[in-house]
């Protein structure tokens, strides 16, 4: 258009229509800065940003695919929701006789770690969760914690299980009084239990689906739930009430299946650096008083790193149960189970076996300048994807952000064999009745013509 001047020419040119829906630039720019005028936001640029993104992508539909597109006008906020729960002072009961809020009991007294600065060490390696997840996991450590009637000693992030409907938030705890147990049914092949506060039952877990939902405690492990949990592979769901679909047939819901998975990782998976701690003759665990923080790339070597929680053993257990000769007989000689022999206390990690041919733990590191200050170095588990422990200095943590399926070939055992329909071998018998013969019909008499 010769004549005009140039900014005329500019304004003509996004006045053309070149979108789909009949719309120019001009028209859209106009919008976005009405808008943006009128309501004055306080990040205009990133509005500006969106709008355009939504006009790409709008372009980029076809007209009738646009016309059925449909943005969500009111977003899932149960999550922020549950969240806001665990922020201030939790609501009173109220007495329905004087109508006055009651007195709130005195807080629990219990132990935590640092939340925020293990988060910092799990950022700088690039595991475990976001620091804004973890400032929610670290209210609802302090929730869990001060709550009189659960009266823990200690409480611990364990992690996050993966769910197909929903995720599982874990927190590992230690109680000051262990609740009674009840008396346990073994079936003929079965060995009981380890008691509350030793062994695989050693840690309480509670878990919740969302930062700031119901906390749920999940039942003590039995050695049953272990050896079935060995043999499927299966991911969670989300709801701890239902039956887990697998074969062999798991005895027991979702809760028991999802507590069993975590006495596995957690015997495989929690650590802490080598020499940190030395084992007692009561079969705890003390801090040893001359230990010295190893390099940061010592720290990204297997040989850097100790189990800090007992073995697993085939039975299910961490100590071998033996079954007693009666009064007047011999024992039995042990079995394979019952005589099998664990590793040692705080073992370290080179001696674990392979994984898929290859190491079991993958060396992890914030920086491998060696002249930067502060670095964070660790491992991460093969065995089971998701299982991290990292450290810095005297300050280390573990963590575990998976879907609870160890790391191997899914052998599926087959299906028992099918059963006769006769189980005893088909023999005459002269037991039985004779059939009685049919009865002779009675000729009639023939009528006299």
């Amino acid at each position: 258009m010769p004549g005009l001047p140039m900014q005329q020419e500019a304004i003509a040119f996004t006045q053309k229509i070149s979108s789909t829906d009949g719309t120019s630039f001009y028209d859209h720019l106009t919008d976005v800065v009405m808008k943006i005028l009128n309501e004055q936001p306080t990040d205009p640029v990133n509005l500006l940003q969106t709008s355009l993104m939504v006009k790409k992508i709008a372009n980029r539909l076809a007209p009738d695919s646009a016309q059925g597109l449909s943005l969500q006008a009111h977003p899932d906020t149960s999550d922020s929701a549950a969240l806001s729960k665990v922020f201030g002072m939790a609501e009173l009961p109220i007495n329905p006789e004087t109508g006055e809020p009651e007195e709130a009991e005195a807080p629990n007294e219990y132990e935590c770690e640092n939340v925020l600065n293990d988060a910092a060490l799990m950022e700088a390696c690039g595991v475990g969760l976001s620091r804004t997840d973890m400032y929610g996991v670290m209210m609802v450590c302090k929730q869990l914690g001060e709550d009189p009637k659960l009266n823990v000693a200690t409480v611990r992030f364990f992690g996050k299980v993966l769910g197909v409907y929903a995720d599982y938030y874990v927190f590992e705890t230690t109680l000051k009084e262990q609740p009674e147990e009840e008396d346990e049914t073994l079936g003929p092949n079965e060995v009981p239990s380890e008691k509350g506060g030793a062994g695989a039952n050693g840690y309480t877990y509670f878990v919740c689906n969302n930062l700031g939902g119901s906390l749920s405690r999940l039942p003590p492990v039995k050695p049953a739930h272990i050896r079935a949990a060995r043999q499927v592979k299966k991911f969670v769901s989300g709801k701890l009430d239902v039956q887990v679909s697998a074969y062999p047939p798991f005895p027991g819901t979702e809760a028991n299946f999802l507590r069993a998975q975590l006495a596995r990782i957690a015997a495989s998976t929690v650590l802490c650096p080598a020499g940190y701690f030395t084992a007692n003759e009561e079969g705890g665990l003390d801090k040893a008083e001359d230990f010295t923080p190893p390099a940061p790339t010592d720290l990204a070597t297997a040989g850097a790193w100790a189990h800090r929680y007992p073995h697993l053993k085939k039975q299910g257990r961490t100590t071998v149960f033996t079954k007693e000769a009666a009064e007047g007989e011999e024992a039995p000689e042990p079995t394979e189970e019952e005589s099998e022999q664990g590793p040692e206390p705080l073992s370290t990690l080179d001696k674990d076996t392979e994984v898929e041919g290859g190491e079991a733990w993958t060396p992890l590191s914030s920086s491998t300048n060696s002249g930067v200050k502060n670095q964070v170095a660790g491992v991460r588990s093969n065995l089971w994807p998701g299982a991290a422990a990292v450290a810095s200095g005297a300050a280390f943590t573990n963590v575990y952000v998976g879907w609870g399926v160890k790391t191997g070939p899914f052998l599926p055992l087959p299906p028992p064999p099918v059963a006769q329909e006769y189980d005893q071998a088909l023999v005459e018998s002269n037991e039985l009745p004779q059939k009685p013969e049919p009865a002779k019909e009675e000729e009639e008499p023939k009528e006299e013509e």
